[in-house]
């Protein structure tokens, strides 16, 4: 009795609590239902990978792999056991595997999961959003333990279907070989998912990967023109990996304001080169929801890799509060992205095993792809574009100030001149002509009378004709601050996955009648087309029940307005502007020039270089500039640069108010766009393009290289060669000699 009075009354609680909880569990619980928790946890986690001794038993056996189809070129075999796949190509002789070198695979040290991931055919991301906090979780079907089932051989290839019972996640596949091309296709219809999320999947992301060690190769990325990441067996890089979207962001799915510095990616393409094999990826269906992610070995493993990455959702910001910006960030459970997915990986032969022939072989699927044809020069003197300013707003203490900078019988004037002195094969793109100026966006658009109305345009135009100078009119008609065509924000405006209205971004839906009206409008102005800011340059899902509209399905749309113009008689370029936008490669089948394309990269820490890419894909079927040259950093390297990818010379000049136009509250920022102060500069830039590259407007590049630092050569079919030194010392070859920062033209026919 004393030993009871000595125990605290707490300790008399906490005892009484105990043995409660003990008689509730024992009695009450129902045990079953956390062995059923547990089963579930179970099930969701990997059940790991079948342990194999460590070397060639790794990788798939080459004894296993049996011929399932043929090209004249290609020979494809299958390994029914690991659903991996080799090419022969019968050219060379060179195999290409959907799995990493095996003849490197001894000196592979990576561990754990990324070492599986490098064997497995596929990988992906999933997530749990049954309700409970949930982070998403990347695997592959060798950790699974998957099986592959409904193994069959089709026209051209073999048919099977990754299946990963413990996440109840499916995935069909096809790969065929198609000529110079493997083809490989995840099959929509048939993904399945369980209680699991797919974010995204991998398919045979290491086809073709190598090693750094002895290799003389890199991996080519669509940034900006076009980049390299070289093979470095030395590299210190341990996270920095190239990932960007093909078409750039979905703003519908942007979970955060930060900007990104890199370029968005135009072009639909990747590829890998490795001593004297190399293979351009173009993705064909589905380019809309996938990323190209490329990995310098050290990253994740020794090998270097590229893949496109099938994304089937993606974050987005679902608003609880707008006005305290409230939100929270997740996927949506209930729909993926869907489409099939598909990317024709291109075997090159071995003389055309480099960044050149991958070009060289995206323009001939360009060609074919969209019946595309050589362009015919009106002369043997290259398009000067010259871009004239009509107004914009100036920012103003209290309230903005509309500034008048040429009218339209200040550009008559201005081309007048211009033509005088020796500009006579002018190509005029006149921004800032609607009401209000150049930042005054939408659909109907109208010319601004303070610059002189229908009637001023109209005579601006004719007076162009007689000089046989073509006019084109700037728009922008993917965004809409000025309630044209009775936009209403709300019913109108593009709206993100949780339903926000995103700023003054037009659903592309709206669009389609208004710009019949907007044809007919500037065909009557005499304009030869329009200048397109806004179509074929950003692609986003559109969630207004008004107009719905997937991303494909917005890509699409842009298309068919692009089309519209020129079905309806105007002609279409292409504009890319320094800070917001860029021309896709989608739009090329519909524009006649590109302006401002980009030639230069990101300049990533891994990236290597600039490769114009882009150019050699393009040139001799779509006309192209860089940016004016009046708004250069370096103007005589940024010069020859244009002498190296064989661009159109550009410039941006307006009449008057050159000094208020520095505080105009416009991207635009040209340094000094007064006409006059150019005008004797222009000329003799003009003069200077037309003798590289007037004559060889419609013929292909065939050939670029390095010749030394700093010394870059680009060959256009018939044997022409410009040579640029961008370099501080003379470069000297046999009878070849360039100056520091100077050129040199080599008709064709001769050699170094």
């Amino acid at each position: 009795m004393t030993v009871i009075k000595r125990i605290p009354v707490t300790a008399w609680v906490i005892i009484v609590l105990v043995v409660a909880l003990a008689i509730f569990v024992l009695t009450r619980l129902d045990t079953g239902t956390l062995g059923r928790q547990a089963a579930e946890a179970a099930a969701v986690a990997a059940p790991g990978a079948v342990k194999v001794d460590k070397g060639p038993a790794e990788l798939p056996n080459d004894a296993n792999m049996k011929t399932v189809a043929q090209t004249p070129q290609l020979e494809l075999k299958m390994d029914a056991a690991s659903g991996h796949f080799a090419v022969v190509d019968k050219r060379n002789g060179n195999v290409w595997r959907s799995y990493p070198s095996p003849d490197q695979w001894a000196n592979e040290t990576q561990e754990g999961q990324w070492r599986v991931h490098l064997r497995s055919p596929v990988m992906f991301r999933y997530i749990d959003l049954s309700g409970k906090l949930s982070q998403p979780k990347e695997s592959n079907l060798l950790e699974e333990r998957g099986e592959i089932k409904d193994i069959a051989t089709i026209d051209g290839g073999f048919r099977l279907t990754f299946d990963m019972p413990s996440k109840e996640i499916t995935i069909p596949i096809e790969v065929k070989v198609d000529g110079d091309s493997v083809v490989t296709k995840i099959i929509d219809s048939g993904v399945k998912e369980g209680k699991l999320s797919l974010i995204w999947v991998r398919l045979y992301p290491f086809f073709g990967a190598e090693r750094s060690e002895g290799q003389d190769g890199y991996l080519f990325v669509p940034d900006g023109s076009g980049a390299l990441i070289p093979y470095d067996p030395n590299s210190t890089n341990v996270n920095r990996i190239y990932q960007e979207p093909i078409y750039g962001q979905d703003l519908s799915f942007k979970v955060n304001s930060e900007p990104n510095s890199r370029n968005q990616v135009v072009m639909p393409v990747y590829g890998a080169k490795s001593q004297d094999r190399a293979y351009l990826a173009i993705v064909e269906d589905g380019a809309e929801q996938v990323e190209i992610v490329g990995s310098p070995s050290g990253v994740f493993s020794g090998y270097n890799w590229i893949t496109g990455q099938q994304n089937y959702r993606s974050t987005y910001r679902q608003v609880t509060n707008e006005a305290k910006n409230r939100s929270f960030t997740t996927y949506n459970k209930d729909e993926r992205f869907g489409g099939d997915r598909a990317v024709r990986y291109v075997l090159l032969d071995k003389p055309k095993a480099n960044y050149v022939g991958m070009a060289e072989r995206y323009r001939e699927y360009l060609i074919k792809t969209h019946d595309l044809k050589t362009i015919t020069p009106k002369s043997n003197k290259m398009p000067m574009l010259v871009n004239i300013i009509g107004a914009v707003q100036e920012d103003g203490l209290i309230t903005d100030r509309y500034l008048k900078t040429t009218s339209t019988s200040d550009a008559m004037k201005m081309v007048q001149r211009l033509y005088g002195l020796g500009l006579d094969n002018m190509v005029v793109n006149y921004l800032g002509w609607q009401e209000d100026g150049y930042n005054a966006l939408g659909a109907p658009l109208r010319v601004d009378k303070r610059l002189g109305g229908v009637e001023g345009m109209k005579q601006f135009t004719q007076y162009a004709r007689t000089l046989d100078i073509p006019v084109y009119l700037n728009t922008n008609y993917a965004f809409n601050n000025t309630d044209a065509g009775k936009f209403n924000r709300n019913r109108h405006g593009l709206r993100d996955l949780g339903g926000t209205v995103m700023g003054r971004l037009v659903s592309m839906g709206f669009l389609g009648s208004l710009l019949d009206r907007e044809i007919t409008y500037i065909k009557d102005l005499g304009a030869t087309g329009i200048t397109a800011e806004g179509l074929g340059a950003d692609v986003f899902s559109d969630f207004n029940t008004n107009y719905p509209a997937s991303r494909e399905e917005n890509r699409k749309l842009q298309q068919s307005y692009l089309k519209k113009f020129r079905d309806g008689g105007l002609d279409v370029r292409g504009a890319n502007t320094p800070f917001a936008n860029h021309t896709n490669f989608f739009a090329v089948p519909y524009v006649s020039a590109i302006d401002g394309l980009s030639d230069d990269y990101s300049f990533d820490s891994f990236s290597d270089t600039a490769i114009p890419f882009a150019q050699i894909s393009l040139h001799g079927l779509v006309s192209y500039t860089s940016f004016a040259a009046n708004n250069r950093d370096e103007y005589q390297k940024q010069f020859l640069r244009d002498l190296e990818y064989g661009s159109a010379p550009s410039f941006m000049f307006l009449y008057e108010n050159a000094e208020q136009f520095k505080y105009a509250n416009t991207d635009l920022h040209p340094y000094s766009p007064d006409y006059r102060d150019w005008e004797a500069e222009a000329v003799k830039e003009y003069q200077k393009v037309n003798e590289a590259l007037g004559d060889v407007q419609d013929k292909f590049i065939i050939n670029h290289r390095e010749l030394a630092p700093e010394v870059k050569e680009t060959t256009y079919a018939g044997g022409k060669r410009i040579i640029v030194n961008y370099g501080t010392q003379t470069y000297r070859n046999g009878s070849i000699t360039v100056q520091p920062l100077d050129y040199l033209i080599v008709k064709g026919g001769t050699t170094p």
